[in-house]
């Protein structure tokens, strides 16, 4: 097995590439999770979760690969994190996400928000440049 396949990107790569690993890293880690809620909210609030989760990581693939739609892309993403927030706060609310889970997803999602920010600022950088 080769390190490099194993070793996360360096703080040098760019912006896009850390977004797309941490928004995979969640959509992972919330999949694994949200199977294990109450029948009664599984195939409602569950299911919605879980296709934004996959959402917001096919948005930030076609972002990287689609220039000219990029801006638009990640706004898109960022209102996706918002509906997000709100489908966590009912969960909670009907005692299906538990509290840790709840502030775990939050923060998440919040690092989520700011890394696609910084993703952002880099392009106008780019585009301040040229």
């Amino acid at each position: 097995m080769s390190a490099d396949v194993d070793r996360p990107p360096s703080r040098e790569a760019a912006p896009e590439l850390l977004v797309l690993q941490r928004a995979e890293d969640f959509a992972g880690w919330l999949l694994q999770r949200t199977h294990r809620w109450p029948k009664s909210v599984r195939f409602t609030l569950s299911q919605r979760l879980e296709n934004h989760a996959l959402d917001l990581v096919e948005t930030l693939v076609v972002a990287r690969y689609d220039p000219r739609g990029r801006r638009a892309r990640l706004d898109g993403a960022n209102l996706v994190l918002e509906r997000m927030r709100f489908l966590l706060r009912l969960a909670h609310d009907a005692s299906a996400c538990p509290p840790r889970m709840l502030e775990t997803a939050a923060r998440g999602l919040d690092e989520l928000g700011r890394m696609m920010f910084g993703w952002r600022r880099h392009l106008d950088g780019k585009a301040g440049d040229a």
